[in-house]
């Protein structure tokens, strides 16, 4: 800004009195710190700006959840290996032992199985409860030498032989599983039932006897059964059989002097196999 002023001027040394003009220019410049408190007289509150409206994916409905309960049949096929500890005795008049093995002696009968299943399933979350029953044709046969085995003093194949035949097989079990994702992780138990048929067979005469049970006790196992299509399942499946002990005895004449041949088998089984279930409903 400029400011300009005229001022009276008396004579000071050389210069004559009179007026003179003074003229004065400045710039102006200021830095200020400042609070303040507004009041708003009317009007309302401006709402943001809305939203984008989202993009809307098509909604589809969710899949069923497979559920393990109900009703089922299938069919199932595999293989099985007996292992039968067994000892013989021969006795002179049926007090007298004449002869026995030095040692158990063994029978494996051994053979493919097919048959069928029926049980119900019961899921809880994880949790899979289930009774199962199940019976199957089997040729498990297998033959072991008894007495003699080595024919020490005999001419050779002049000792006793056991020759045992596995024909079927049928179990009664309860099952407790875990399931996940169509999965199912089991183990089973219960009453186990076989049918054996056994010849045993001495070097004289020749003289041979054969004889057919059927057997009870027990089996224990697990396995795992998975979801196929549908309402179809598969499972691979693992069974111990312990069917307790069988006794054979029969009555021969060997130079006119009666004898006595007694056989005593335990009798076991383990058979894997595969199995193909069709769900009832659900």
């Amino acid at each position: 800004m400029t400011n300009i002023a005229n001022l009276p001027f008396q004579s000071v040394g050389p210069f004559a009195a009179g007026p003179f003009t003074l003229t004065t220019t400045s710039s102006v410049r200021d830095d200020i710190i400042r609070v303040g408190v507004n009041y708003k007289f009317a009007g309302t509150a401006i709402d943001p700006a809305p939203a984008p409206a989202a993009f809307a994916l098509p909604v589809t409905a969710a899949a069923p959840v497979w559920s393990w309960t109900g009703f089922y049949l299938g069919i199932n096929g595999g293989y099985g290996v007996g292992s039968d500890p067994f000892s013989q005795m021969q006795l002179l008049a049926g007090t007298l032992l004449v002869d026995s093995t030095v040692m158990n002696a063994k029978v494996a009968p051994a053979g493919g199985l097919f048959g069928g299943q029926a049980g119900y399933n019961c899921q809880t979350g994880h949790v899979v409860l289930g009774v199962e029953g199940d019976a199957q044709w089997t040729d498990q046969h297998g033959v072991s030498c008894g007495i003699e085995c080595t024919a020490v003093g005999f001419a050779p194949n002049t000792f006793t032989t056991v020759d045992q035949r596995l024909k079927w097989l049928a179990t009664v079990r309860g099952r407790l599983g875990w399931a996940n994702d169509g999965y199912l992780f089991y183990v089973t138990g219960g009453g186990a039932f076989g049918g054996i048929d056994e010849t045993d067979s001495l070097p004289t005469n020749p003289t041979a006897a054969s004889f057919s049970q059927n057997r009870s006790g027990w089996t224990a196992g697990g396995g795992i059964e998975a979801r196929l299509w549908g309402n179809w399942t598969g499972k691979l499946e693992y069974l111990h059989f312990n069917l307790g002990s069988m006794i054979n005895t029969f009555n021969y004449v060997f130079g006119g002097v009666p004898f006595t041949l007694s056989t005593t088998s335990a009798i076991r089984d383990d058979i894997v196999r595969a199995g193909l279930n069709y769900k009832i409903g659900g």
